[in-house]
């Protein structure tokens, strides 16, 4: 089990129509930090997910249900990683990990997210 907190969340980040969270490290690129929700997590090299893993979001709990091919390297070099709130289509981005329930955690700054492998 790791855990991150929330530092920083851009202005567009939780603002948009599609079902996704982008969370980055400190390093995140300007260009993308507006869209990103930026996390520390304890020891990212520790993390890796695999389907029916658990992530908290403070107190909500959500299911893996896919775990992209380059999800766990992305976490563990850069702490970016794309949380999608939706079934899964029939073409998965390769970055991202796909949670149910579907419906979008509130998030704030401070925020506990834990992963739990």
């Amino acid at each position: 089990m790791q855990e991150a907190k929330i530092i920083r969340i851009g202005a567009k980040a939780t603002d948009h129509k599609e079902p996704i969270l982008l969370f980055f490290g400190e390093g995140v690129t300007e260009g993308l930090e507006e869209y990103s929700i930026v996390q520390k997590i304890a020891d990212p090299l520790a993390i890796e997910l695999a389907v029916g893993d658990k992530i908290l979001f403070g107190d909500a709990t959500y299911y893996i249900t896919y775990v992209g091919p380059y999800a766990n390297q992305n976490l563990q070099s850069i702490e970016h990683v794309s949380f999608v709130f939706s079934d899964e289509p029939k073409e998965k981005m390769a970055s991202s990990v796909y949670l149910t329930p579907t419906k979008v955690p509130t998030i704030t700054t401070g925020m506990k997210i834990t992963y739990q492998g």
